[in-house]
């Protein structure tokens, strides 16, 4: 059952959106996570968080998260994930990067669309 998480960023006043971006992307997209499947950086255009930040991460399933994060009472992170909070998140965010705002889903139903 996969699981789509989205972790929501707020950046700090005056952070450089364009370093923010150019970072995150760079390393969301070399993370070895096993059984990470894809990793997103997105940007709101429209609604509540237009112009707001936010990663999109889907995991082949619940037990890849806690292979590689633990469990809530018993959390652990992957040198990479250290990484990526410790080195470049925490430069641009306005708190530290375990005490964003996320929801893991599960996936319930869902169809890949591919284009014509």
């Amino acid at each position: 059952m996969t699981v789509i998480c989205l972790h929501e960023h707020e950046l700090i006043s005056g952070a450089d959106s364009s370093a923010y971006e150019r970072e995150v992307a760079e390393t969301i997209c070399s993370l070895d996570i096993p059984g990470l499947l894809e990793a997103r950086l997105l940007k709101g255009f429209k609604g509540e968080r237009d112009g707001k930040y936010a990663v999109l991460w889907i995991f082949e399933s619940p037990e890849a998260i806690a292979d590689n994060f633990g469990t809530l009472e018993n959390p652990r992170w992957p040198e990479p994930w250290l990484h990526y909070e410790n080195k470049v998140l925490a430069k641009y965010l306005d708190c530290e990067p375990d005490a964003i705002r996320f929801t893991d889903y599960l996936e319930v139903a869902g169809k890949v669309f591919k284009s014509a």
